[in-house]
């Protein structure tokens, strides 16, 4: 009977759960949510996302790249983005929510 009990109490912490204690800079880093099977644009808005938290600005490569071009350049480029609605336009994260229309919301 004692022996019993033994395999009983045994079995029954044996399945007791084991949570790791991991932390959100680390469910929130890059790399992390690459291995996880996430889109280089999901981490891109969570980085995004936690650089507005902390009121810090960032940018993607392709948005730096875009901000350095000429005039023409943009132009032509928002010429592009507003006939073919599936281009980016690198203001997913960074605009301001207006609730009334304006000229430059093309």
């Amino acid at each position: 009977m004692k022996k019993l009990l033994l395999l009983m109490i045994i079995a029954i912490a044996a399945q007791t759960n084991c949570n790791a204690a991991i932390s959100v800079d680390q469910t929130t880093n890059p790399t992390v949510l690459k291995n996880s099977g996430y889109s280089t644009t999901t981490t891109e808005m969570v980085n995004i996302s936690k650089a507005r938290a902390n009121g810090q600005e960032y940018y993607t490569d392709d948005e730096l790249a875009y901000k350095n071009q000429n005039w023409f350049v943009k132009f032509w480029r928002k010429l592009y983005v507003y006939t073919d609605p599936a281009a980016e336009d690198y203001s997913l994260y960074h605009h301001d929510t207006k609730t009334t229309p304006h000229y430059t919301d093309f």
